[in-house]
């Protein structure tokens, strides 16, 4: 029997073609969330759940003491670029990986909250350390639900796993939210990367997802800062 799909993305679904479809116009301010309880017979954290994929997504934006808001989402496409193309399409030609850890678990409650699923469902670890020109440059702690990435091969983690998602599962990914600040290494980021307490890594933590609005990877990557290169549009709000 197919599993039903989840409420969040029945609602998450239902929002966003309104918002495309100018039902709720640029500008103008949604119903608020316990019309959207009402609305979508659901409870407060399943339509949070939803709201914060479209926010992820740049169609919407919260305004403290106003509500939220439907964003310009006509523009600033490019602002997701880091994460869709992943490390291998930025250093094509140049990158190795060595993987470190290649594990199926459960996640921790952080890790299921992050992913949208419960500790009881099954997930990759998954820590890579990037080469890029034979310098050890990047080091990435993945995690990704089984039921959305299935037979992941360690195969696929040396090359690209994006190209695995793309390609053979033919998913297609819309977008990620992103954070971006400095932090010093931890002890393995050390051994691997040859760095000392007075360094400094560039981390890029993100949520990225699906065009249907499944998350399917939550991911820290800590660059060298004399390779790592950022660029994002800013939205005008």
């Amino acid at each position: 029997m197919k599993n039903k799909q989840p409420k969040y993305l029945v609602i998450y679904e239902d929002v966003k073609e309104k918002i495309l479809s100018g039902h709720y116009p640029i500008n103008s301010r949604i119903a608020d969330g316990n019309t959207l309880v009402q609305e979508y017979d659901a409870s407060l954290m399943t339509v949070k759940k939803a709201l914060d994929i479209l926010v992820s997504e740049g169609f919407l934006i919260r305004r403290r003491g106003y509500g939220t808001i439907v964003k310009d989402w006509t523009k600033g496409k490019k602002a997701h670029l880091y994460a869709v193309e992943g490390s291998s399409k930025r250093h094509s030609g140049q990158l190795e990986s060595e993987v470190l850890t290649f594990e199926v678990e459960h996640p921790n409650a952080d890790i299921a909250h992050k992913l949208s699923i419960d500790v009881e469902d099954f997930i990759y670890r998954i820590e890579r350390v990037r080469y890029v020109k034979k310098v050890p440059t990047i080091i990435e702690y993945t995690y990704m639900p089984i039921s959305i990435i299935p037979q992941l091969k360690y195969s696929h983690l040396t090359g690209s796993i994006y190209k695995y998602i793309l390609e053979e599962l033919g998913l297609v990914i819309q977008s990620s939210f992103l954070n971006v600040k400095g932090v010093r290494p931890n002890a393995l980021e050390k051994q691997t990367m040859h760095l000392t307490d007075t360094d400094f890594l560039m981390q890029v933590e993100q949520v990225a997802n699906l065009d249907d609005g499944r998350i399917f990877e939550y991911s820290i990557a800590r660059h060298l800062p004399d390779s790592f290169n950022f660029e994002t549009v800013i939205f005008n709000n």
